[in-house]
């Protein structure tokens, strides 16, 4: 009896080295490998920005590197490898060679986080057979009238950030703003994008001023902020300032006691730690034990390029464009991104349809879209650059 048991167990256990082994053998020569590129400007430094406010040196490349790991996680067991690498470089020169270079060394799909200009300098570089995400560039030409040929673009654009602050100002019935900007490019395009969406949804600027000063407001706020915004009567506040140079000072220091909205006070981007609904705790904690930090808009941007590909890939089981593509724009691609609907590109501009969520410092307030404002084709094309208002005709 003894014998049979011993006899049992040992075949018992060569059949589990067996699996194993077949199963490293297989992992060591995996049948599809995706090469993944990103391609970045340096973070912009400023004394004038405190520390805590100030922009991760690894934004945007931490969340890909977490995305590219979580895919090579399940990649194992379907005999799929995923491959990393990034490039971090002001000149668009040395990252045009970068890029011709990774792409003769086999490299299909790049990431980029970079300005319009040096957008349109990688993509004409690249060859038609390689695919281009856009996870930091939030110009709405891009979706409009600058239309990139196979770029999909995961970031946020400033319309939709000021799309869904607009459907909650009306959710709200907080009609009337004051508006306060800063004098740098991105804050000038947000206000743009914020002035085209008041016209949409009816609602007024009954002032408006723009903080040019160099002034350090860190003892002098409470002094100088109420008689900035001083007005008759308003609802709230809307500041913008992208480089976080005042914006944080003005809450509880309006001449009005108003809420404070915009990229200050209640914020709407693509991504917050606050966020821990749909799973999204499962994503934070990760990120948080991979990088020591939390996860930002822009390393959503990036994660959420690399689960398409990874979504496609583990799908189709081919890591080609010419056949992943045309699936990630088809109605059977939906990825569950942990924002609490299926998210899909627009077929017009590569825009990925997603919820923004609103959100303070210390939690989720609301997400939009907001319920009554309807679209014929899809609610959350009520948010951004919709296909009547784009030239672009790109898939």
């Amino acid at each position: 009896m003894d014998k049979a048991i011993r006899q049992f167990k040992t075949k018992f256990y060569t059949s589990i080295l067996l699996v194993i082994l077949s199963w490293l053998s297989f992992s060591a020569h995996a049948s599809v490998e995706v090469e993944i590129g990103l391609l970045r400007s340096p973070v912009e430094t400023t004394t004038a920005v405190p520390d805590y406010l100030a922009e991760p040196e690894n934004n945007g490349e931490a969340g890909a590197e977490l995305a590219v790991s979580d895919a090579n996680g399940t990649g194992k067991f379907l005999g799929q490898k995923y491959a990393f690498r990034a490039e971090t470089n002001d000149d668009t020169t040395a990252l045009i060679t970068t890029t011709k270079t990774w792409y003769d060394e086999g490299v299909r799909y790049f990431l980029a986080d970079l300005d319009t200009s040096s957008l349109q300098a990688i993509r004409k570089a690249l060859p038609e057979d390689a695919l281009l995400f856009n996870i930091g560039n939030q110009d709405d030409a891009l979706r409009r009238d600058v239309c990139l040929s196979n770029t999909l673009q995961t970031a946020l654009s400033y319309t939709m950030r000021a799309d869904a602050l607009a459907q909650w100002m009306r959710v709200r019935r907080l009609n009337d703003a004051f508006l306060v900007s800063g004098v740098s490019d991105a804050d000038k395009a947000y206000l743009s994008a914020v002035k085209n969406v008041f016209k949409k949804y009816n609602l007024k600027v009954v002032e408006e001023r723009v903080w040019n000063f160099d002034t350090d407001l860190r003892r002098t706020a409470s002094a100088e902020l109420p008689l900035f915004t001083q007005a008759d009567d308003y609802d709230l506040v809307l500041v913008i300032d992208e480089g976080n140079l005042f914006g944080q000072h003005l809450p509880y220091n309006t001449w009005l006691p108003r809420p404070v909205i915009g990229t200050h006070g209640l914020r709407a981007d693509g991504w917050h730690y606050v966020i821990e609904q749909w799973g999204a705790i499962q994503l934070q904690n990760r990120f948080t034990k991979k990088f020591d930090r939390p996860m930002t808009a822009k390393d959503y941007a990036g994660w959420v390029a690399v689960r398409s590909i990874n979504e496609a890939v583990t799908v189709l089981n081919k890591g080609d464009v010419k056949t992943v593509l045309p699936f990630m724009m088809s109605e059977k691609f939906q990825l569950a991104a942990y924002k609490g609907r299926k998210l899909t590109y627009r077929p017009w501009n590569g825009q990925l349809r997603q919820t923004v969520p609103l959100f303070d410092s210390q939690a989720l307030v609301a997400s939009a879209p907001f319920e009554g404002f309807l679209h014929p084709r899809n609610e959350l094309d009520s948010l951004g650059i919709d296909e009547a208002q784009s030239q672009c005709r790109q898939f």
